[in-house]
C-alpha cells in the first residue's frame, strides 16, 4: 500500500507545484448578442427585394491580385465613380478621378457587358464580352495586355448580385437551405493595436440542384452575431459548377443601434478566379430613384476607340 501513497503524494505535488498549467495568450471570445430565428434571417434577405434600383455616388479602390500566388498586390489609386443598378441584373458604372477625368465607364444588361477604358490614354479601348464566359486577353505589348485583361475581369455585373442580392427559394425538391452556428479567428485592429479575436456567425446556406440532379451550394449569408441587430456581412456566391465566384464583406447594414437597412454603407468584393477586389463606398445613395431612362444602360464608343471583341478572339 505504500507505493500507493507515494503516487498519490508525487500526483499532489505535480498539479500543485505549477508545472502543468502556465497562461497563454488566446483568441478573446467575443460577447454574443441575443438569438435569431432562422426564419427572421430569411426574412431580412427577402426585405432586401425592396431595393429594385439604386443610383449612388461612390468611391472605389480596385486591387489587382493575379500575383497574390507571390504574395504580390497591385493597389490602384481610388477614385471617383457614379453607379446605377436596377433588378433582375442591370448596371452602369462610370469611374472618373479629379486630375485624369473620366477612367472607364461600364454596363451589363445580365448577358453582355461593356467596359469603355480611357485611362491611360494610349491604351484606351472599348471592350465587349459575354457574362458567363472567362478570358485571357494577349496583345504583344504586356503592360497593355495586364490593363486590358484587368479592366475585362472587372466586369461590372460582379456587382450586381452583392448589391441586389436575389431571394432565398422556397424549399423544393431542387433548392433547399439551412441555417447553423459557426466560428471563426479574425484579426481585429482597434485604435493602432491589433489582437486576434473569435467571432461567431449565423450562416444561412442555400443550395440548388444542376441540370444532372447533383446538389451544389449557391449562396451564403453571413450574419454577424458579435454586433448589435446580427447584420448581414458577408455573401459567399458560388457557380453552376460550385466553385466560389464572388466573396463580398459589408459594412454598415444596420444602424447603430442594430436595426436592420436596405443598403449598406459599404461593399468589398473578391473575385479569386479573375483575381482582383474591388472596395465600393456609398455617397448619398438613392434607393428606387424614379423615373431611370432605358439608356442610362448603354455605353456607346462616341469617342471611337479600339474595339476588343472578346468573343470574336481566337
Amino acid at each position: 500500500m505504500r507505493w500507493k501513497q507515494l503516487v498519490w503524494l508525487w500526483l499532489g505535488l505535480l498539479l500543485t507545484s505549477g508545472c502543468v498549467t502556465s497562461r497563454r495568450a488566446v483568441p478573446r471570445v467575443l460577447p454574443l448578442y441575443p438569438p435569431v430565428a432562422a426564419e427572421e434571417l430569411v426574412r431580412r434577405i427577402a426585405d432586401l427585394q425592396h431595393v429594385q434600383a439604386i443610383r449612388a455616388a461612390v468611391q472605389l479602390q480596385f486591387v489587382d491580385y493575379r500575383d497574390a500566388m507571390r504574395g504580390v498586390g497591385k493597389a490602384y489609386p481610388s477614385a471617383s465613380g457614379a453607379l446605377v443598378l436596377r433588378r433582375p441584373q442591370s448596371i452602369r458604372l462610370r469611374v472618373h478621378a479629379a486630375l485624369l477625368g473620366a477612367l472607364a465607364d461600364m454596363t451589363s444588361d445580365g448577358q453582355q457587358f461593356t467596359v469603355a477604358v480611357f485611362y491611360p490614354t494610349d491604351q484606351q479601348v472599348f471592350i465587349r464580352g459575354s457574362n458567363t464566359k472567362t478570358y485571357t486577353v494577349k496583345a504583344s505589348n504586356s503592360g497593355l495586355a495586364r490593363d486590358v485583361s484587368a479592366f475585362a475581369s472587372l466586369r461590372p455585373q460582379h456587382l450586381s448580385i452583392p448589391l441586389l442580392p436575389p431571394p432565398i427559394p422556397s424549399a423544393s425538391s431542387d433548392a433547399s437551405w439551412s441555417v447553423f452556428e459557426t466560428r471563426r479567428d479574425e484579426m481585429l485592429t482597434s485604435q493602432g493595436r491589433a489582437e486576434w479575436i473569435i467571432r461567431t456567425y449565423y450562416l444561412l446556406y442555400v443550395a440548388q440542384r444542376d441540370l444532372n440532379g447533383q446538389w451544389r451550394p449557391r449562396f451564403v449569408y453571413w450574419f454577424d452575431r458579435t454586433q448589435p441587430g446580427t447584420p448581414l456581412t458577408r455573401l459567399e456566391v458560388f457557380e453552376e459548377n460550385g466553385t466560389l465566384g464572388t466573396i463580398s464583406d459589408f459594412g454598415g447594414y444596420a444602424t447603430a443601434g442594430g436595426v436592420p437597412k436596405l443598403l449598406p454603407e459599404w461593399v468589398q468584393i473578391l473575385r479569386p478566379a479573375e483575381g482582383y477586389a474591388l472596395r465600393v463606398v456609398f455617397q448619398s445613395p438613392e434607393i428606387n430613384p424614379p423615373g431611370l431612362p432605358e439608356d442610362v444602360f448603354v455605353v456607346t464608343n462616341d469617342r471611337n476607340l479600339k474595339v476588343v471583341d472578346l468573343d470574336a478572339r481566337p
